[in-house]
């Protein structure tokens, strides 16, 4: 997000500094829109890129002001060279050498351990240069061009364009999140949304999923998101009060090398006296984000999150939680990177007011 570099080169990237800038800006411009900058939750939603647009004209114009040169648009465009602004980084690979690097990742897919993971301290946002001075660049594969394609999408370095390539013959969920809103009576609502892509040799026309609630209503009732970029269709395998297992289909189908959004919903489960949420990670995943809101939960307590690896073993993730609360509303953000299948996220939190 260009917001988090511009913030940064002004040091402006806390919540408490950025706070300061913007009322003293707020102040020049009307006195009314001091003490509106956006809560840490807000901030954090701003600088991770999970906002969805702009934020309220009150706030772009503050912004405006604070950043001269740059729109509110602008701000909140994609910047994909935020890791490449380090002192001392090196400039990204030109089209020869990325080529190269990318032909020697698909060649060599399949055997031992996928990379999958941040960019190692001090590379600078380059991919591996080692074997791509000896690579020629030749015909083009379709998996090629689609991630030569992707680099010029603004979003990824090379260092995660090389990885990708690594994962020829994989479904790849390029963002994956989940929204839960969790009303006074302990009632939820789920809102899923993935951008997938395609990097096996075949169509692909469903995903199989699964929901679990300790507490429900009933059935649960899962719907396509409206907002998806394929139509979808929910096909129920097995349910139970407390379980559905069901298969997501989509028409079009996501042909190879095709990227689409696509998503469900889910109501019918509650949270009542256990409040967690353990989220299975279906493919590798390069972002994964939980959005929690409880309305009328009182104080927040405590919250934690675990993340489960494939053998088993536990690491904290509380690192990445951003949490804040809004009258007698909690609000929890928790962001994960480079997740690979067969993990599990898990958030905890604990209020003043549990739903019985």
């Amino acid at each position: 997000m260009r917001l988090k570099v511009v913030l940064r080169q002004r040091h402006l990237q806390t919540h408490r500094a950025f706070c300061r800038e913007y009322d003293k800006v707020a102040r020049r411009i009307d006195g009314d829109l001091v003490g509106t900058y956006p809560s840490r939750a807000q901030f954090h939603r701003w600088l991770s890129g999970e906002l969805k647009g702009l934020p309220y004209p009150d706030h772009c114009r503050v912004l405006e002001e604070m950043l001269p040169g740059y729109t509110a648009a602008e701000l909140f465009e994609p910047y994909a060279d935020e890791e490449q602004t380090a002192v001392g980084a090196e400039e990204p690979l030109d089209e020869r050498e990325f080529l190269g690097v990318i032909e020697n990742r698909i060649n060599r897919t399949n055997f031992g351990v996928v990379e999958w993971g941040p960019e190692p301290c001090g590379e600078g946002g380059r991919a591996d240069r080692s074997v791509s001075s000896a690579l020629g660049v030749g015909e083009e594969t379709q998996h090629e061009h689609r991630l030569r394609e992707l680099r010029k999408d603004q979003r990824f370095s090379d260092h995660e364009i090389s990885q990708f390539a690594s994962l020829v013959g994989n479904i790849i969920d390029v963002d994956a999140r989940v929204d839960i809103e969790i009303g006074g009576d302990g009632s939820a609502h789920l809102t899923y949304r993935y951008e997938i892509l395609n990097m096996t040799d075949r169509p692909l026309t469903r995903v199989s999923r699964e929901l679990w609630f300790e507490y429900t209503d009933g059935k649960l009732d899962i719907r396509p998101w409206r907002e998806s970029t394929r139509r979808v269709a929910i096909q129920r395998v097995h349910d139970t009060p407390n379980l559905s297992k069901f298969s997501c289909q989509f028409s079009p189908a996501i042909q190879p090398n095709e990227s689409a959004i696509v998503g469900y919903t889910c109501d019918g489960g509650k949270f009542l006296d256990a409040l967690y949420w353990r989220q299975t990670i279906y493919n590798h995943t390069r972002g994964f984000a939980i959005n929690l809101r409880h309305n009328d939960a009182g104080d927040l307590i405590s919250c934690s999150a675990i993340e489960e690896q494939q053998n088993g073993a536990e690491n904290s993730a509380t690192e990445d939680l951003v949490w804040d609360c809004e009258n007698s509303d909690v609000i929890i953000t928790l962001t994960r990177k480079y997740l690979r299948p067969s993990q599990s996220v898990t958030l905890r939190w604990k209020v003043t007011r549990e739903h019985s």
